[in-house]
């Protein structure tokens, strides 16, 4: 779905730059240092969905959670609708978390089990909306059904869910208080292929209807493809190439992204085969490419040229 960009970007992110100190060093006397996230920019438009691809460890998840300030920052800038956010205080992003929220990877593990799905869902409704717990049922009751779900469910604990319906619940919970953006950290890995497709065509769905702005991080391009209006690929910390999906898909210019096509089933899902069928059905050799192997503490550059 092409979505036509409004002249500011919602979010915009300068120079972005995350370390963790790694423990060790104290005989050499140097200390060690993890590039989780290594001088980013982006920027992502009210109402498009950018997806960031890469492989685990690259940095993705660190910089989705900078962007919703469940990091600091080490360098660098955040900017939500125009505002500088990256140095403000707790207090001061309280405001901003109706505004953007994340849906986990592993939908049973962001879900309390002490708690039914009505509690779940109305959770936010009451901590940051301020909403009574009479009113709060009928917004949750409509939350669910609004994915899929419905009464049923709302005196359901988690374990009694299956992973695809916690998802649901977790996406119902995002959207409590009508945020603007989501980030979405690895959405569909943690389930069956089968139920992937259904809460991507959820997502799709959900954007179409709500006007939603998404940050989609996966490691699967072929996931991106079907949701995001344009990728950018993420190795070793750095963004390493950026643009609009088909041109990515049709032209990769970096040996990562290369390998990264490589790794899905294109070519049967340039001739009508579904590519979740094509995931189950087939494996796909990665093409031998001279890529430097991930590294804690990164040296040198990204890649080896030919």
């Amino acid at each position: 779905m092409t979505v036509s960009r409004s002249e500011a970007p919602l979010i915009e992110v300068r120079s972005l730059t995350k370390h963790f100190r790694l423990p060790g060093g104290w005989l050499t006397g140097k200390r060690r240092v993890l590039h989780a996230v290594d001088d980013v920019s982006l920027q992502v438009y009210t109402g498009e969905a950018l997806g960031i691809v890469g492989e685990s460890g690259c940095g993705k998840t660190t910089l989705g959670r900078l962007v919703l300030r469940l990091l600091d920052p080490t360098a660098g800038q955040i900017l939500f609708d125009g505002r500088e956010i990256a140095k403000l205080k707790k207090s001061e992003l309280l405001p901003l978390r109706r505004q953007m929220q994340v849906v986990f990877q592993n939908p049973q593990q962001s879900l309390s089990a002490r708690l039914r799905v009505a509690d779940i869902v109305a959770e936010p409704l009451r901590t940051v909306g301020g909403i009574a717990d009479d009113q709060s049922r009928r917004r949750v009751l409509g939350l669910l059904e609004q994915v899929g779900l419905g009464a049923q469910h709302l005196d359901r604990y988690p374990h009694e869910l299956s992973g695809g319906q916690c998802q649901r619940v977790a996406i119902a919970r995002a959207l409590a208080l009508d945020p603007v953006l989501l980030v979405l950290d690895e959405p569909t890995s943690a389930l069956d292929v089968s139920v992937q497709a259904q809460i991507l065509n959820l997502l799709v769905d959900l954007r179409q209807r709500l006007g939603l702005t998404y940050l989609f991080i996966s490691h699967d391009l072929g996931v991106v493809e079907h949701v995001c209006d344009r990728i950018a690929v993420m190795y070793l910390g750095k963004i390493v190439e950026s643009g609009p999906g088909k041109e990515i898909f049709a032209a990769p210019g970096h040996p990562y992204t290369q390998a990264l096509l490589g790794a899905i089933p294109s070519q049967m899902s340039r001739r009508g085969v579904n590519w979740l069928c094509c995931r189950v059905m087939s494996q796909v050799r990665q093409p031998a490419i001279w890529l430097s192997i991930p590294h804690p503490v990164p040296v040198g550059t990204g890649y080896l040229p030919d």
